[in-house]
């Protein structure tokens, strides 16, 4: 091949990558930017202390072993910390590489059912715009990095099933091992229902399967080898603490207990494109592509509606939605009101992202205002859509919304005086904890306590500061007065925080006149929560 030709080849799924990385990757290094309990609490601290403490192989969190989920994800976080240091970047750069993961896998898959690269590269468009890759790629969670890695198994499987070949399956097995180590059994729903979906709908693939069951049984060996000696290992080691938290989890997860959530959940995930996805699906029902991404869709959402889940778990099910609109797009027919129905929840949250950064007087509404405007004069004109800029306005809009308008409210802004004053001294993040991305820009662990007394003594010694919101301040006191500890104040200040999730930041117990005073100032001050430092003094 001539290099003229090769060159575009290249060039082209480059630039592609590049530019995916850049909407997925706009706003993850502010500190302000979406983040949620999940991440500033666990994700960003574990391998902060697994550097410290020097862990490898389990991971650590406050002093114990953190053993509620597996090690792969806070394995890469402690390998990129040390490669490039720890910042958010380096974290949250980890999920959008697994993000684009996602968007490959996906391409791959709609090629493997339409037959040529084109219904591929408009499904990963398609899934590029969606709610809840925009949301969670921001974020060193482990939802996108397990949904990656069990899709990329699938595509290995995929790959097999074209050309039966040993390297194939032994790459089918390392990445569903990998994701297995990210979040355990939940990992196998993705790929395994793939397979299961294949096997029903395809019965020659089943067949075939059959044939070859010896194959799959040692593939599957394989993928269970590492994480089956890692959970022998922490149950040799830490066996009391680790039957502790499985019979919580468990508890946590309410096992059979039906819930319509996630019928809901998907929806919002799949958030402008699910309509016209849901609509591809019912008219095109007994093709037989389509009844496979049915079949496979169902199954990555059946198991979620029999246990307590959150959204971001179904992330696994949006390749499926994404390949259906690319089937219906590229027939050039999605009807109007597939469209305009979709469109409608997320051009008013960023209306309501404008409005209130426009009234509190602060920047960034103006780029995500053009983008609102270019989304609702592609998504409502009538006629026949021009896939390409329905898709590229749809990620614009989540990229302008998440990446620059939101971190343009400054939710967990830190003040530079408070990083002065607590750079050499050892702090305790009591409750919330707030300040929540402290330990990241602090480059350390950081202790987070809601219980004074589960802490060392040598941890409680006079010198040491201790960071509290306001509301929490009476609780600190009666366990200070119990350990007859003294402190004083240093610094107090004010600011938005997060409350679990990233989009919940007013202060703990606002009420609506809260927010109508906030309106009425033209400032957010009246949600902000009081942050106080205080010093353990003899």
């Amino acid at each position: 091949m001539s290099s003229s030709r090769l060159l575009p080849r290249v060039f082209l799924p480059l630039a592609l990558i590049a530019l995916a990385a850049l909407v997925l990757g706009l706003g993850i290094t502010e500190p302000t930017g979406l983040t949620g309990k999940d991440e500033y609490l666990l994700g960003l601290r574990i391998p902060l202390e697994m550097m410290q403490g020097d862990h490898w192989w389990v991971p650590f969190i406050d002093g114990l072993p953190r053993l509620k989920k597996p090690p792969f994800l806070y394995w890469l976080g402690r390998a990129s910390y040390e490669m490039f240091g720890p910042s958010l970047l380096a974290a949250r750069g980890i999920t959008v590489a697994f993000a684009l993961l996602l968007l490959g896998g996906t391409t791959w898959i709609g090629k493997f059912l339409g037959g040529h690269w084109r219904t591929g590269l408009i499904a990963a468009a398609v899934l590029l715009g969606m709610s809840g890759i925009a949301s969670e790629s921001r974020r060193l969670m482990l939802d996108v990095p397990v949904a990656a890695l069990s899709l990329g198994a699938f595509c290995c499987y995929l790959g097999w099933l074209r050309q039966p070949r040993w390297s194939a399956l032994l790459a089918c097995a390392a990445t569903l091992s990998a994701a297995i180590l990210t979040k355990g059994p939940l990992a196998l729903i993705v790929c395994g229902g793939g397979m299961l979906a294949l096997w029903i709908v395809r019965p020659a693939l089943r067949d075939t399967a059959l044939r070859h069951w010896p194959h799959h049984l040692l593939a599957l060996l394989l993928a269970a080898a590492l994480p089956v000696f890692w959970f022998l290992y922490v149950r040799d080691h830490f066996g009391a603490e680790l039957a502790r938290i499985t019979q919580d989890e468990l508890e946590a997860r309410q096992l059979s207990r039906f819930s319509l959530d996630p019928a809901i959940g998907i929806l919002t995930l799949a958030l402008p494109w699910s309509f016209v996805a849901f609509q591809s699906l019912w008219v095109r029902r007994h093709d037989p592509d389509i009844r496979f991404l049915a079949c496979w869709l169902a199954l990555t959402l059946l198991p979620f509606f029999f246990i307590r889940t959150f959204e971001r778990y179904l992330i696994g099910s949006l390749p499926a939605l994404a390949i259906l609109a690319a089937f219906a797009l590229e027939r050039g027919n999605p009807p109007c009101w597939t469209r305009r129905l979709g469109s409608v929840i997320p051009a008013l949250l960023a209306l309501i992202l404008i409005v209130l950064l426009w009234r509190w007087q602060m920047g960034g509404w103006a780029l995500l205002a053009i983008a609102l405007l270019w989304f609702i004069a592609v998504w409502w004109r009538n006629g026949p859509p021009a896939w390409g800029r329905l898709a590229a306005s749809a990620a614009v809009l989540w990229a302008a919304g998440w990446g620059v308008a939101f971190p343009a409210l400054g939710v967990n802004r830190i003040p530079a005086t408070l990083l002065t004053r607590t750079h050499d001294h050892a702090v305790i993040l009591f409750d919330g904890p707030q300040p929540a991305l402290l330990p990241m820009l602090m480059q350390r662990p950081l202790r987070q306590t809601s219980r004074l007394d589960s802490l060392p003594p040598g941890e409680r010694q006079p010198g040491t500061l201790i960071s509290v919101r306001k509301e929490d301040l009476p609780h600190l006191s009666a366990q200070l007065d119990a350990l007859r500890l003294h402190s004083k104040p240093v610094t107090e200040y004010q600011a938005l925080t997060s409350a679990g999730s990233g989009i919940r930041f007013a202060r703990e117990g606002a009420t609506s006149a809260d927010w109508f005073q906030a309106w009425k100032l033209r400032s957010p001050q009246p949600l902000m929560s009081s942050i106080v430092l205080l010093e353990l003094v003899p």
